[in-house]
């Protein structure tokens, strides 16, 4: 039979105490470091989160404010001033099915249509083109849809000849060009407008994501 002292006991009572308090101290220091490690990983997510949110409010901020903005609040004015001059002429076309050049209408009717296609329409439009020239980077998704050259070219269409008939040079102008307006354009303008209104929305009431707007 092996028999053991007392302090002998006593001191392996204190090891096996202090070895356990050890491991208590262990696990209670790993554990909360893992907990740290885990909320310090989540907390540089939600940054990085916050941070994209953020980049993608300030693109669309710019979109509407430099690009989509301007052109749709040009559209409009121009659409405002055309729906008077409708409404001066009491019809809802310029030149009627035997209306072919500017000498077909009304003295008084060809000076109406001739000062808004100088004052309004080619300036407008001109205004319109710059924008796009200038900010084509700007676009959505930068995928340049079809209709931008159909406005181009219905617009660079209207000054040249506008300006070859202000200089003498012969050509077939007669204060109209052979394309219709491309309301394409104006949808695209419009709906593209819309839906950057509504992303722009969507950011702002992110959680803790501050505006650059307003």
């Amino acid at each position: 039979m092996i028999y053991i002292k007392l302090e002998d006991l006593f001191r392996v009572i204190e090891l096996t105490l202090t070895f356990i308090g050890l491991i208590f101290i262990v696990f209670g220091w790993i554990i909360p470091y893992k907990q740290s490690l885990k909320m310090e990983k989540k907390r540089r997510e939600s940054e990085l989160e916050q941070q994209k949110r953020q980049w993608e409010k300030e693109q669309i901020d710019i979109q509407i404010a430099m690009f989509y903005g301007p052109i749709s609040a040009l559209l409009k004015e121009q659409n405002i001033v055309w729906q008077r001059i409708i409404y001066q002429l009491g019809r809802n076309c310029i030149f009627e099915n035997n209306q072919f050049t500017i000498n077909d209408l009304p003295e008084d009717e060809a000076k109406i249509w001739m000062h808004f296609v100088d004052m309004y329409k080619i300036p407008l439009n001109k205004k319109i083109v710059d924008i796009i020239r200038d900010n084509t980077h700007l676009v959505y998704k930068s995928e340049i849809p079809s209709c931008f050259n159909t406005f181009l070219d219905y617009t660079l269409g209207w000054e040249l000849l506008d300006k070859q008939k202000r200089s003498g040079v012969p050509n077939y102008y007669e204060y109209h060009y052979c394309y219709n307006f491309p309301k394409e354009f104006t949808r695209y303008i419009n709906n593209t407008l819309e839906i950057l209104l509504v992303k722009q929305a969507e950011l702002i009431n992110s959680k803790e994501l501050k505006s650059t707007v307003f």
